[in-house]
C-alpha cells in the first residue's frame, strides 16, 4: 500500500478539499489522518470478527523467562488487549523443545516454582503461567494477534546520528523537513518512532527528552534504550510521531480504496456536501465486498483441526 501521503492527496481529490489561494488546507493533514486511522481501526476489527482461520495479522513473538517471575507481556502491540492466539515454553529455550501451554483461568493461579509451568491465563494483556519458572533457561513462544500499526506523516528525514550502539542513540539530527509546525510538533512531541522508506519499523516509541530547534537534534530521555532487541537507526531514515506509528498501512492492498473513499466521505461530511451521500453507499458496497473476500476460505484442502495431531499418524 502507498504510504499516507499520497493517500490525503487521493482523498482530498474524491472529496474535492481544494487548496487554499495561500496553500493551505481548511481541514488540516492531520485530522484526515484520523479519518484513516479511524477507517484502519474499524476495518481490522471487522476482519479480526469475521469467521476465518486465516489469521492474518497474528505474529510470534519469543520472550525470554525470568526466574521467579509470573507474568510476561507480548513487546508488540496486542490486540483488543487480548489477542493471544497459542503459548508454547521451552525449558533449554531451544526451539525443538517448545511444546503448548495449555490455556486456563484465574482459578488455576499457582504460584509455586516449577521446572516447567503446566499452562497459563490471560489478564489485563499479561500471561500469567500456572507454575512459576524457578530458573531462567527457558522462553515463551506466543502468537497473538498484532493491532495496526498508527499511520503518520513523515516528520522529518534523518541526516546524522550520534552515539549508535547496539541498545541506544543519544542523539539525532533531522533535516530541513522537520516538522516544527504542526500540533503537535517536534517540540512537544512525547514519542516518536523510526521507520524506513517503505514504512517499516527500524525502532519504536522512543520517548523524546528534547529538541532543538535551531539545529533540528532530537535527544531521547536519559535512559533510553531500543525497546527491541535488533532494533537501530541509519542516516536517511524518518520521524513519525507517537507510539507505534509507521508511514504506510499494513492493511491489505486491497483495503487502499476502502480507505481513501472512507477519508473522502468523512471530508464531504466536514464539508456539509450533500454529495457524502453517494460517497457512502460506495463506501458500504467497498466495504462488504471486502469482508465477504477476506472471509472466505482459501483453495488449500482444508482438513478438521486437530489438537493431537500425532495420534493420528
Amino acid at each position: 500500500m502507498r504510504r499516507i501521503d499520497y493517500l490525503i492527496i487521493e482523498a482530498r481529490r474524491l472529496g474535492r478539499n481544494e487548496q487554499n489561494a495561500d496553500g493551505t488546507y481548511a481541514i488540516s493533514d492531520d485530522e484526515v489522518i484520523q479519518y484513516f486511522n479511524d477507517c484502519q481501526d474499524f476495518f481490522q476489527a471487522a476482519i479480526s470478527a469475521t469467521k476465518n482461520t486465516s489469521k492474518m495479522f497474528v505474529t510470534e513473538e519469543i520472550i525470554s523467562c525470568v526466574a521467579n517471575q509470573e507474568n510476561y507481556s507480548p513487546v508488540g502491540r496486542l490486540y483488543m488487549n487480548k489477542g493471544i492466539e497459542q503459548v508454547e515454553f521451552s525449558a533449554s529455550g531451544l526451539v525443538t523443545d517448545y511444546r503448548v501451554l495449555r490455556k486456563m483461568e484465574f482459578f488455576n493461579r499457582n504460584t509455586n516454582t516449577s521446572t516447567e509451568p503446566i499452562g497459563y491465563y490471560r489478564r489485563n494483556g499479561e500471561i500469567y503461567l500456572v507454575g512459576v519458572p524457578s530458573t531462567s533457561a527457558g522462553t515463551l513462544r506466543v502468537l497473538f494477534e498484532r493491532q495496526c500499526d498508527d499511520l503518520d506523516k513523515r516528520r522529518g528525514q534523518i541526516d546524522t546520528v550520534n552515539g549508535l550502539t547496539s541498545t541506544a542513540f543519544t542523539s539525532i539530527v533531522l533535516d530541513s523537513t522537520a516538522d516544527e509546525t504542526s500540533t503537535i510538533n517536534l517540540t512537544n512531541i512525547d514519542y516518536i518512532c523510526i521507520v524506513d522508506k517503505d514504512g517499516n519499523r527500524k525502532a519504536y516509541n522512543i520517548p523524546v527528552g528534547s529538541y532543538d530547534t535551531g539545529t533540528n537534534t532530537l535527544t531521547p530521555v536519559a535512559g533510553f534504550t531500543f525497546e527491541v532487541a535488533g532494533d537501530s537507526i541509519a542516516v536517511d531514515d524518518y520521524v513519525t510521531f507517537g507510539k507505534f506509528h509507521t508511514t504506510h498501512s499494513q492493511l491489505p492492498d486491497e483495503a487502499e480504496s476502502l480507505m481513501i473513499n472512507y477519508a473522502a466521505f468523512c471530508l464531504l461530511h466536514k464539508d456539509s456536501s450533500s454529495d457524502k451521500n453517494t460517497q457512502q453507499d460506495k463506501l458500504e458496497e467497498l466495504s462488504s465486498l471486502l469482508i465477504k473476500a477476506l472471509g472466505s476460505q482459501t483453495s488449500e484442502v482444508q482438513t478438521i483441526p486437530q489438537m493431537n495431531y500425532d495420534d493420528w499418524w
